[in-house]
């Protein structure tokens, strides 16, 4: 069963079925007693558009709750960390030992990361839906 993550936000804009929203996000050690004077902490406002059906009903200055299923947040940490990290690592090697040339076992991993992240590009809008915010007013 996946945990939704849920942020208090402020709408900023309205348009077209997308409510566009600013959050304060400030990390998890906000809770400590020193939070205001360490140098790291981390804050930091994010803006998030959220498209909606009902966008209508949102307006500039509402305060909502945006959320997000938790399990999201491990897939886009393998498609933007981890999967590069095994394609440049795993051609490295693979390269290494089967040619002599370390032009080539250094260019090859650069092609397939820069060709990797193009799919990704192509693939905007199906990723997109998947990663999609929930939105309610407060």
């Amino acid at each position: 069963m996946s945990q939704i993550a849920t942020h208090d936000g402020k709408v900023i804009s309205v348009a077209d079925g997308v409510v566009r929203v600013e959050m304060h996000v400030v990390s998890a050690c906000s809770s400590c007693k020193a939070h205001e004077k360490c140098a790291f902490v981390d804050k930091a406002d994010k803006v998030v558009e959220v498209e909606t059906p009902d966008w209508k009903n949102y307006h500039e200055g509402d305060n909502v709750e945006v959320s997000v299923n938790e399990g999201l947040g491990l897939l886009a940490v393998l498609l933007a960390y981890f999967l590069p990290a095994v394609i440049i690592i795993g051609a490295v090697i693979l390269l290494s030992v089967f040619t002599d040339s370390e032009a080539i076992a250094a260019l090859v991993p650069i092609a397939l990361i820069f060709i990797y992240f193009i799919l990704l590009y192509k693939l905007h809008d199906q990723l997109q839906r998947k990663f999609s915010f929930g939105i309610v007013k407060k």
